[in-house]
């Protein structure tokens, strides 16, 4: 009698657990550019987003959300105000990830600063804003990012990043088919690829970031979804009409999910999967195939040889992000790098040129 008792216990303990696996085990939103179409802006959030508001209150585990960024069309108490009035039919904290738009001291009377972070659920949140210079994270904010990162990342699972403009972007990268809100206000460079992604690239965690610079318009690109390495980079929009969208993402104990909802109409699920949309990774592969770094371990040299036709541009930085060597590799060619003054230890390698990036991890014996 006992052993059957044993049997059903373990029966109903294995049912349990795995409906438990089957439950997200918590849920936030994130929405950009939330003021809508700036052909024809108005009071208050976007009405079709507004118009889900319900849906989200009604989602299961939901713990919180974050709009990120161009909240208002204009930085003044009346667009507050009435934006506002929309973000309090939220039953759950809202967070702000400051745009272009947004920046100006009726924000910070209202909002306090401009980047900072939470933890929830073992997991890192983090809010910046890089409208404050020109799309870099710089200066105090990088300060901050890198301290918070330094203090807080070694205890949590995943990172999460909310920013207004998509500062991995330009019009000559791997990005370039996307097309971002306004692509004048590019300003012709950013910190990210040679500052700020190294960092992240460096961490053990899992680190996504969210844009919400795009979808204005129609003719505006509606979403996208990257994932390399440790780093997922999306973003999404609304205003443009048709693909107007938004994002709710269920963070399991190994995985993390996306769902993009469709805000216009009754079918949530009429934009598809968001991962459906990720870049086309075909180069990137091939770039992989053709680049060879060896020996891996090394002990004074290791060489990297290429046989894809055309130039890269090497860096080699340490585990805390930091530039050890920078070099230019030609197409079809073998390079020898001398490494004898570095320490022993484990490295990253970031190639990249106008068609993607390859990141490469070595160590030195």
């Amino acid at each position: 009698m006992k052993k059957f008792q044993l049997i059903i216990s373990i029966l109903f303990l294995s049912l349990y657990l795995f409906s438990q696996g089957d439950d997200a085990h918590y849920s936030f939103f994130v929405a950009g550019h939330t003021y809508g179409n700036p052909m024809s802006p108005q009071y208050g959030l976007y009405p079709p987003f507004v118009n889900k508001i319900s849906f989200i209150n009604d989602y299961d585990g939901i713990e919180f959300g974050c709009l990120t960024g161009d909240v208002v069309v204009s930085s003044t108490s009346d667009y507050w105000d009435s934006a506002q009035v929309d973000i309090d039919k939220f039953e759950m904290p809202v967070y702000i990830a400051a745009g272009n738009h947004d920046i100006g001291p009726e924000f910070i009377q209202r909002y306090g600063d401009y980047y900072y972070s939470f933890l929830l659920n073992n997991d890192l949140f983090i809010t910046l804003t890089p409208s404050l210079d020109n799309w870099n994270i710089s200066g105090d904010q990088k300060d901050f990012l890198f301290e918070t990162l330094d203090s807080l990342a070694p205890g949590v699972n995943n990172i999460f990043i909310f920013l207004h403009e998509l500062i991995w972007w330009s019009p000559d990268s791997l990005f370039q088919n996307v097309i971002i809100n306004y692509a004048p206000y590019y300003p012709g460079s950013t910190n990210f690829w040679n500052e700020i992604e190294p960092v992240l690239n460096a961490l053990p965690n899992q680190v996504v970031l969210f844009a919400g610079d795009l979808g204005c318009t129609s003719v505006v690109t509606p979403f996208m979804y990257y994932k390399y390495d440790n780093i997922t980079l999306i973003a999404s929009g609304m205003g443009g009409g048709g693909e107007d969208n938004f994002i709710i993402i269920d963070v399991y104990s190994d995985t993390i999910d996306y769902n993009l909802i469709a805000i216009n109409g009754d079918d949530i699920n009429a934009l598809g999967e968001l991962t459906d949309f990720s870049l086309d990774e075909d180069i990137l592969l091939q770039n992989k195939q053709y680049l060879s770094v060896f020996p891996n371990p090394f002990q004074d040299v290791f060489y990297v040889k290429s046989k894809f036709p055309g130039d890269y541009f090497l860096q080699i930085l340490n585990t805390s992000g930091d530039l050890i060597l920078s070099d230019k590799i030609r197409g079809v060619e073998m390079k020898m790098i001398p490494a004898q003054e570095l320490p022993k230890g484990l490295y990253i390698l970031k190639f990249w040129n106008d068609k993607g990036i390859v990141t490469r991890k070595i160590e030195k014996m």
